[in-house]
């Protein structure tokens, strides 16, 4: 299992490594640039988003890494525009096999280092899971939903979604997602019935964008599982009040029928 955690602040660190805010969570405790680590303690990927007007440099930090050293971050997603947005192909590094380790309950920061003009949207997106991710195979198949609820810009915002077409009634499994509106930076799913995690994917801000293969068709295992008439609803995170957004889902069907 995973969850999806994240970094996000207007900022203009004037060309030395700073802090940036972490998102307000309601699964995760989050205090100023904090994010205290949940008893999925494991680093499995990050995305990280830097204005590039001098080249940046990003790294992660908490007490139990220091220890070796601060983590740096390599490659980066990159933009001069006042709100910087996933690239295409996305920047995503991988740590799947090999996760990162961290305490559970220490503090997990993101430093960026640039240097804009003016203060511009940067941040990070952080898969925790409680150890390395196993690909999926099966038979997967994929769907597209839509939702119509604004974004609020730079937080997690929980939309509900609406098939384009009805499932047949049974169970499935969420095994990959590609997220878009204008101003996606992520997105990730909620589902019903005390699945607490959210697990989600950087997102995209075009449908030609090309997206990290780790996030389609099984690369981070299974996200959750739902029945047809309950399906997950979305949080969205975003650099601009979007108010569409698109979902393509890939599933697997475990049960036909009602349950």
């Amino acid at each position: 299992m995973f969850t999806t955690v994240a970094f996000h602040e207007s900022i203009d660190q004037a060309g030395i490594f700073e802090p940036i805010a972490a998102v307000a969570d309601q699964h995760v405790r989050i205090v100023g640039d904090d994010i205290q680590i949940p008893t999925l303690n494991q680093i499995v990927a990050v995305a990280v988003l830097a204005e590039n007007a001098v080249a940046p440099r990003a790294r992660l930090v908490s007490p139990s890494l220091r220890v070796l050293s601060r983590i740096m971050l390599s490659p980066v997603n990159v933009t001069t525009a006042a709100a910087v947005i996933p690239a295409s192909p996305q920047r995503v590094i991988d740590r799947r096999s090999s996760p990162l380790a961290l305490v559970i309950g220490e503090q997990l920061n993101l430093e960026i280092i640039a240097n804009p003009a003016v203060a511009q949207r940067q941040g990070g997106i952080v898969w925790l899971a409680d150890g390395p991710i196993v690909e999926l195979a099966g038979k997967i198949f994929t769907v597209r939903a839509t939702s119509a609820t604004a974004a609020v810009v730079g937080a997690w915002t929980n939309v509900a979604v609406t098939f384009d077409e009805d499932l047949p009634r049974g169970r499935y499994q969420l095994v990959g997602m590609k997220a878009l509106s204008s101003g996606m930076i992520a997105a990730r799913a909620v589902f019903v019935g005390g699945q607490g995690w959210r697990p989600g994917v950087l997102g995209n801000t075009n449908v030609n964008d090309l997206e990290s293969p780790i996030f389609r068709h099984g690369g981070m295992g299974v996200f959750g599982e739902f029945e047809d008439i309950e399906p997950p609803t979305m949080d969205v995170h975003a650099t601009t009040a979007d108010a569409t957004q698109e979902f393509y889902l890939d599933l697997i069907q475990l049960r036909a029928g009602p349950g």
